[in-house]
């Protein structure tokens, strides 16, 4: 970079006759630029190495938890003053610890016997303001002290979420304690919702973030900040919080950033960037919740939310364009509109066609990982190769592996759609969500992408496990032992339910009953209702709909086999 700098202020000196020292000044300030800009570029490619969590000095260093304000207690007594949190908090029976407060509960489990509860520097899964800078002495007393009269103002209706800007610290940021990671169209909306139903628990800025899919390039902080801060979350007794992002699951690369980015890197040697390293330390990130559903009603669904609702849409706005080129006037009726549509059955056939070459053995899936992952550095490298030596299959991404974009103009924007474009060129495909609408059938293999996920997470802490998934048919035939169950896994004290799923599914026919019930933040993300033709009824619509016995027949035996190893993977089944 410095000789590419000094040979172009060389050609600069000749182009205008710059005095030496005029070109010596010009050479200084091309090398510092260039060395500045290819700083911020490494800076940003490796921002996954950045340490948030530590100084130059090692591991941080953070002022005593005021367990006097917060838990009641302090040099073995109990405290007359009403705390934000009671020792039943921390006692679900279970023996799982709420993620990030395993120091605190032991210490409340000890504190009639011991003093060592007044010096815990723990903040659960906060990071308190004052660290261990210089000059912050006085601060951190003041800061300290204030704890009584931050409980007292705290309320559920001021949650205060961290301005979005550039920290150079994680101070007065906390943690998720779960990520609800997919699949879509399997009932996350209803289970985040749920789970923010619980007393101790605090629903994100917004439901859906994707910070480790589509936020890559905004640090650590920026992420936290769509979380309560430290004040808000203590204050009010919040022993959790969390985000769900549909769009975690099917991307291995999800794993790698998730890991990479919020494992306190200060307990890893050196070069220790792959599974076998990092999986013993996943008790220092979130706990991982899937929900499945029958695959053919998920596919079915996605189809009526990511392809007929769009295209309806875009055709109503006078904005429909067909495969030929040709725009479709935008004044007529649904009915009218229903023939430019392609059936869910003409879209599954196509998709189901590529699938199943791609999933074939030594096919493009399995060749995509072993490409992918060939180099002994990348994370899932011992990975991808020890399932290749075990089973003599891979892991298969099958998301990135399966579905090939069409560059050229001239054709459907899905290599898949070809032959559809060519029998139906008067039918509308190119639409948003083009990733979601080619893999109607492949979202629902559930246990492809979750595999990638198990490799990680399936390997408990202290006899607790870290990855847990649910099926959504519960929610509608047992909903409160679901919650039980979802409850138990994540390690919160017990609730009843039944005020919170009594409401209904959320999402579900434009249900939105959630604020009232739940009574906390107003920032719950408000989705977009299913905007479907006017008369659901129609035989039009019910034609696209319709699934022939023949199709059935054949999604049923292409899922069956990925079905069983999804319920083994998760150590039991769902209702189909």
């Amino acid at each position: 970079h410095a000789a590419a700098a000094l040979s172009l202020t060389g050609r600069i000196q000749e182009r205008f006759l710059l005095t030496p020292r005029l070109t010596l000044a010009t050479a200084l300030i091309g090398i510092l630029s260039v060395y500045f800009l290819f700083a911020r570029s490494s800076s940003s490619k490796e921002g996954t190495r950045r340490s948030w969590f530590k100084d130059d000095k090692g591991p941080p260093s953070y002022p005593a938890f005021p367990a006097r304000q917060l838990l009641g207690i302090g040099n073995g007594f109990l405290n007359s003053t009403p705390s934000p949190y009671s020792a039943h908090d921390f006692q679900n029976g279970q023996n799982r610890t709420v993620r990030y407060w395993g120091g605190v509960q032991a210490a409340i489990e000890k504190y009639q016997s011991t003093s060592n509860v007044w010096n815990l520097s723990t903040w659960g899964p906060c990071y308190p303001r004052a660290s261990n800078r210089q000059n912050r002495g006085t601060r951190s007393r003041h800061y300290l002290s204030n704890w009584t009269s931050i409980v007292q103002s705290a309320s559920f209706e001021n949650i205060v979420y961290p301005t979005q800007t550039r920290k150079k610290n994680l101070e007065g940021l906390c943690r998720p304690g779960y990520l609800l990671i997919g699949q879509g169209k399997c009932g996350t909306s209803s289970l985040y919702h749920y789970i923010a139903g619980h007393p101790r628990v605090l629903e994100a800025k917004k439901k859906q973030i994707h910070y480790f899919l589509y936020h890559r390039d905004r640090d650590l902080p920026w992420y936290l900040s769509n979380f309560g801060n430290i004040e808000s979350f203590l204050g009010n007794g919040i022993l959790m919080t969390g985000e769900a992002s549909p769009g975690y699951l099917p991307y291995p690369g999800v794993v790698t950033q998730l890991v990479k980015r919020m494992a306190p890197e200060w307990k890893f040697a050196e070069g220790d960037f792959d599974v076998q390293s990092w999986r013993h330390h996943t008790g220092s990130l979130p706990k991982i919740l899937a929900i499945v559903r029958e695959p053919i009603d998920r596919a079915l669904s996605s189809y009526k939310y990511n392809y007929v609702s769009p295209a309806l849409m875009r055709l109503r706005s006078g904005r429909g364009v067909l495969s030929t080129g040709e725009k479709v006037d935008g004044k007529l009726g649904d009915e009218q509109y229903y023939q430019y549509l392609f059936s869910f059955e003409q879209l599954v056939r196509a998709e189901l066609v590529s699938l199943r070459k791609c999933l074939a053995p030594g096919g493009s899936g399995e060749q995509w990982s072993l490409k992918k992952y060939r180099r002994n550095e990348t994370f899932f490298h011992r990975s991808v190769y020890r399932e290749l030596n075990d089973r003599n299959s891979t892991l298969i991404s099958l998301d990135e592996a399966c579905y090939v974009k069409t560059k050229s103009k001239n054709l459907p924007p899905r290599e898949q759609w070809i032959h559809l474009a060519i029998d139906y060129p008067h039918k509308i495909i190119d639409l948003p969500n083009l990733h979601l609408i080619q893999s109607l059938v492949g979202r629902g293999v559930y246990v492809l992408p979750l595999e990638w996920w198990y490799e990680v997470f399936a390997f408990p802490q202290q006899n607790e496990s870290n990855i847990q998934v649910f099926c959504m048919e519960d929610m509608a035939s047992r909903a409160n032992k679901l919650m039980d169950d979802v409850t138990a896994f994540l390690g919160l004290p017990d609730f009843d339910f039944r005020n919170v799923t009594e409401v209904g599914r959320y999402n579900v026919g434009g249900h939105r009953g959630y604020n009232t019930v739940l009574g906390k933040s107003n920032a719950m993300e408000k989705e977009e209702t299913e905007k479907l033709g006017d008369d659901l009824n129609s035989r039009e619509y019910r034609d696209l709909l319709d699934i022939s016995d023949g199709l059935r027949r054949d999604l049923k035996h292409f899922y069956q086999p990925y079905n069983d190893r999804l319920f083994k993977l998760m150590g039991g089944g769902c209702p189909w």
